[in-house]
């Protein structure tokens, strides 16, 4: 049976056992709810702690939210321009153009079966610092939450908190203008630290393990270069070019950069040595090819605490990519202002703030135009780049 079939069938065999063990116990009567379509579990312990917080130094929590404000308003003139642009360049300048579309996190379908629970994390970690962010912000401006929570809805997890809408409605613009800048501003501050660690990956784990490159794997074979007919395949690991040792990228350039084009090279590979005939770069006539792609340095991360694996860093590794990926684009995304966003509100507001009294109107030509442009972004993307698997 194919992976996705059999990953469905078990999946819904435990959630009508989770259905049946719900009525059969009445859970309703302990706060869970949403069944047979998705659990959520409402309780008002949770507030107690998010007061913890946000009474520790509410002060300085108003500061942060208040960067946030400024943050939020730069995001949502960026977010405009980048999706105007990247039609433009859709119509116009395809080459230039990037692939806007949504991730389907349904395993063997929007995404691979190695990448679903990156994405499950990613957007559980979304879900719930943005949340809480908002339940800091609203009691550090003494906006009462009525209860918080937590829910699965099948493929994400996380956590939810409702301030009490009719004292926000009332409460002061700035006020306002925290609370609904403060979960994408914490989604945006931790997108950045993810990549910062992205960036400085070796050097964060440093302490932690010896960081060292084995060779040059191999992502691709297209059929119509040179090392197609040679028996290298993708997963192969160069280790050596005609004896000489390949420790990565940079050595693999420099000795390519030596090699002219029609030159037969020995490619070693732990599973053997293959002999390829180089082709012509065709951006450049007198640089010589391989024809492999999707190259990548072949690292090995040895532990230097014992018991320590070696197979944790890559995990960190795409665990930081796409908290990155997800992060960054949930809180920009989040600022256009589009009902029910947090951006349509932060509008709102920030139209009464400058006095402006036809916020209707405006609201309505706003969410027109971020609709329009999101949604014509993601239409031609799968036209010119089709479906994207991850």
């Amino acid at each position: 049976m194919d992976p996705f079939f059999s990953f469905l069938v078990v999946y819904l065999a435990i959630w009508v056992l989770i259905c049946i063990a719900w009525w059969a116990f009445r859970a309703e009567r302990f706060g869970v709810s949403g069944l047979p379509f998705y659990i959520i579990y409402r309780t008002t312990r949770l507030n107690r702690l998010i007061e913890r917080i946000s009474n520790s130094k509410p002060a300085a929590w108003r500061t942060f939210w208040n960067i946030g404000i400024v943050t939020v308003i730069g995001a949502m003139v960026f977010i405009f321009y980048q999706l105007a642009t990247n039609l433009l360049n859709l119509f116009f300048r395809t080459q230039q153009a990037v692939s806007i579309q949504p991730i389907i996190p349904l395993p063997g379908v929007g995404v691979s079966f190695e990448t679903f629970p990156y994405i499950v994390l990613a957007l559980s970690v979304v879900v719930v610092t943005h949340e809480l962010s908002h339940g800091i912000a609203s009691l550090a401006d003494h906006v009462p939450l009525k209860s918080t929570g937590a829910f699965f809805g099948h493929v994400l997890m996380g956590g939810f908190v409702e301030p009490d809408e009719e004292k926000l409605t009332h409460a002061r613009n700035s006020t306002k203008l925290r609370v609904f800048a403060a979960g994408s501003f914490t989604n945006a501050v931790l997108g950045v630290l993810c990549i910062f660690l992205l960036f400085n990956f070796s050097a964060t784990i440093a302490p932690f393990y010896t960081v060292t490159t084995t060779g040059v794997a191999i992502g691709s074979v297209p059929s119509n270069l040179p090392a197609h007919s040679s028996g290298l395949q993708a997963g192969d690991i160069v280790t050596s070019i005609n004896g000489t040792k390949i420790t990565g990228i940079n050595d693999l350039r420099q000795y390519m950069a030596g090699v002219i084009p029609g030159d037969e090279i020995a490619v070693g590979t732990p599973r053997g040595t293959f002999t390829v005939k180089t082709g012509v770069d065709q951006t450049n006539s007198s640089h010589a090819i391989i024809g492999i792609g999707g190259l990548t340095d072949n690292v090995v991360y040895n532990p230097k605490v014992q018991g320590w694996s070696s197979e944790f860093p890559p995990v960190l590794l795409h665990a930081e990519f796409w908290l990155s990926v997800v992060l960054i684009s949930v809180a920009l995304i989040n600022m256009l202002p589009m009902y029910p966003f947090d951006g349509d509100k932060f509008l709102d507001t920030a139209l009464n703030v400058l006095g402006i009294t036809k916020t209707k109107q405006i609201r309505a030509a706003a969410n027109l135009a971020a609709y329009t442009l999101l949604f014509l972004n993601v239409g031609l993307s799968l036209l010119r780049f089709g479906f994207l698997r991850y």
